[in-house]
């Protein structure tokens, strides 16, 4: 994994980065209705506030 120096702590990468710490309850109102992708993870979320490099899914 790249790390998640880039990013702040609402990005994606960052909440999703240890999967032993995963809280996916908190994680499921941010990705219920993706609208953006990250062309550096390729996570999706709901807000492009929550990526550190969103394009429009279309």
């Amino acid at each position: 994994m790249m790390g998640n120096s880039c990013c702040g702590e609402n990005k994606m990468c960052a909440l999703t980065c240890c999967p032993c710490d995963l809280d996916v309850e908190a994680i499921k109102p941010l990705v219920n209705d993706p609208k953006f992708i990250c062309t550096v993870c390729g996570r999706v979320a709901n807000s492009e506030e929550n990526l550190c490099k969103p394009v429009t899914l279309k």
